[in-house]
């Protein structure tokens, strides 16, 4: 009888430490940091990317006299597979406007992006930065345009 109970008291110690082995085995596979862990996957958000091509990212007005007020509307493809969002625009200077009809651009779809720079004030070439922000692969884009202003009253007096 005793070699019984003897036998019993064994076999549950033999049982507890088989279980702490497994536990602990467990556990350390679960924190060991070279384990490849899976991210949840969010199905809220739509997987691929957004991207600007533009067919023209420099446009030269040429020679200009200063006041003339021009115009130029960039065309852009998203080339990428979900739809770009235009945010935020920065035109440089107040003699940049821009003009987008549509900041939600689907993938495969054409945006345009108009420009319309006032001279007045201005001599002598001319670089003007416009700057987009989005959601494509390239969240900051720049465009730009060019010109060169003559100036009457600015040149008679330098």
């Amino acid at each position: 009888m005793k070699s019984s109970l003897k036998f019993k008291v064994i076999s549950l110690k033999l049982l507890l430490v088989a279980s702490f082995c497994v536990l602990t085995g467990l556990l350390m596979n679960s924190c060991n940091p070279g384990a490849k862990k899976t991210a949840p996957l969010d199905q809220g958000k739509e997987s691929g990317v957004a991207k600007f091509v533009f067919s023209e990212e420099i446009h030269n007005f040429g020679q200009l006299k200063a006041g003339e007020v021009v115009s130029f509307t960039f065309v852009f493809k998203n080339e990428g597979t979900k739809p770009l969002i235009i945010t935020h625009v920065d035109s440089g200077c107040g003699c940049t406007e821009v003009k987008i009809p549509n900041k939600n651009i689907g993938p495969g779809q054409e945006g345009q992006i108009e420009v319309i720079y006032d001279s007045a004030g201005e001599v002598g070439k001319q670089l003007k930065i416009i700057t987009l922000f989005s959601n494509a692969d390239e969240p900051e884009k720049r465009i730009y345009i060019k010109a060169n202003i003559t100036n009457e009253l600015i040149e008679i007096y330098s």
